[in-house]
């Protein structure tokens, strides 16, 4: 069936009406009426699976979840499309990684293996490059999952249904031939759109690398404003100190002043008061003097008249 946005893919010069997509479904339907079946084995400590399982019209995908130590125990149909999902940690993967790479990286009926960990970074210089092993790190995004799986998926589905094809129609070689064409086709395209994903994953996790030296960056930015703050507010109390400093120095002044106005008053007043006293004194000294000459000149007056003979 072909998708949006997709263009169909010819095998012949007679044109997409012969072998393109619809036409060869319609040949698979006939000759395999039955659906086909895609288990995607989750296989994990306990974490849940990021995608919601879609349905196909054509193909039954199942989601089967494992606990990673019990991966001995998976059994796998040559008719059924597998693809792995390992959602792990670096300890637990170290732990298995040779004994499952050796059961599964090269098992004929593996699509792909796909390991999800937030070490992806160590854990992918030390797989194969001839493996069918892809690494992305956790947490993954939904939609370039759904993406991957759903290219696995139906790249499988073409190849299975080709073998079968071939198997019951070996007679038709011509047709034969164009549905390996198509197949092979199919399978580049698969190889060019994972290369693409891995270009977007690249480009995600340069975004995530930008945004995480942004946020630094902002809480730098933060950090200084919050102790050039402190460093204004220190500002600030110091001089609202020093103001009040200057405000009861000025208060002192003033009342210094006050008081030496009040002792100034005082003083004249003191002054005023000492003139008057003296000048009191001077009118008694000269009323007593007076006073003196008087009584001595009574004095020799009455001894005259007694006729008492004046002191020498």
């Amino acid at each position: 069936m072909e998708k949006p946005g997709r263009k169909g893919l010819a095998l012949s010069p007679a044109g997409s009406e012969k072998f393109g997509f619809r036409h060869l479904l319609r040949r698979m339907h006939r000759g395999q009426s039955a659906l086909k079946t895609a288990n995607i084995w989750h296989i994990t400590s306990g974490a849940e699976f990021p995608v919601h399982i879609w349905k196909h019209p054509r193909i039954n995908i199942e989601l089967r979840k494992v606990i990673l130590k019990d991966y001995k125990t998976i059994e796998l149909d040559p008719q059924d499309i597998n693809v792995f999902y390992v959602n792990t940690q670096i300890k637990d993967w170290n732990e298995i990684k040779d004994d499952f790479l050796k059961r599964f990286e090269l098992h004929p009926f593996v699509a792909l293996i796909i390991i999800v960990s937030p070490d992806a970074e160590e854990i992918f210089p030390k797989l194969s490059p001839k493996g069918k092993s892809e690494v992305l790190e956790n947490p993954v995004q939904p939609r370039t999952l759904r993406i991957i799986l759903d290219r696995v998926i139906q790249t499988e589905f073409f190849k299975l249904i080709a073998n079968e094809i071939g198997n019951s129609c070996l007679a038709n070689v011509g047709f034969f031939e164009g549905v390996f064409e198509l197949a092979n086709k199919e399978y580049q395209d698969a190889h060019k759109a994972n290369a693409a994903l891995h270009a977007i994953l690249e480009f995600e996790a340069k975004i995530k690398k930008n945004n995480e030296d942004i946020n630094k960056a902002i809480e730098r930015v933060n950090e200084l404003k919050n102790q050039e703050l402190l460093t204004l507010h220190e500002r600030l109390k110091v001089s609202e100190i020093i103001d009040n400093l200057k405000t009861m120095e000025l208060k002192h002044a003033l009342e210094l002043r006050k008081a030496t106005e009040r002792a100034l008053e005082y003083s004249s007043i003191e002054e005023i008061e000492m003139n008057r006293i003296l000048e009191a004194q001077t009118k008694l000294f000269a009323y007593t003097e007076q006073e003196i000459r008087e009584l001595v000149e009574e004095n020799k007056r009455l001894r005259k008249e007694l006729g008492l003979p004046e002191h020498t």
